[in-house]
């Protein structure tokens, strides 16, 4: 089972930067409520769709040839849960793109509100075929990649 952390890629620049969003469903199953909390997205899928829109940054980067596997990550911060029926906004910026390691910080906001911050976070990338096929990638990009004029906040 593969999870689709990423709804959409609203803009991008080559080994620069990356806006995407994840709109969290009402109906996906691991938001129930654990121990008497509300529903939420859990914090590691939230750093998951952190993670997918990177990935997505090195594949548009390189021409859908290389990915990125995660090596570390230097600081997370979560600031407040994100809730069925919001919309996470991710803004990924690159500190430092080489061909051995691209370094990423990252910020995510619903509905103006900073929800999470990701500081250092560093992928290595790999060849991409060695683990997907390249064209259902970019059918998939074509399928969530919606430019937009206005900002998202």
């Amino acid at each position: 089972m593969k999870f689709r952390m990423v709804d959409r890629v609203f803009a991008y620049e080559p080994r620069r930067s990356i806006r995407g969003a994840k709109t969290v469903s009402f109906e996906e199953y691991q938001l129930k409520a654990a121990f008497g909390d509300e529903a939420h997205l859990p914090e590691t899928l939230l750093l998951e769709s952190f993670f997918q829109l990177g990935n997505w940054l090195i594949v548009l980067s390189s021409d859908f040839t290389q990915m990125g596997m995660v090596v570390r990550t230097e600081r997370i911060v979560f600031d407040a849960p994100v809730r069925p029926g919001e919309c996470l906004v991710m803004d990924l910026t690159v500190r430092r793109y080489r061909d051995d390691g691209v370094l990423f910080d990252g910020k995510g906001c619903v509905a103006g509100r900073q929800v999470a911050v990701g500081i250092g976070c560093l992928a290595a990338p790999v060849p991409l075929a060695d683990y997907c096929d390249p064209e259902d990638l970019q059918v998939l990009f074509g399928e969530i990649h919606q430019p937009r004029k206005e900002t998202l906040t």
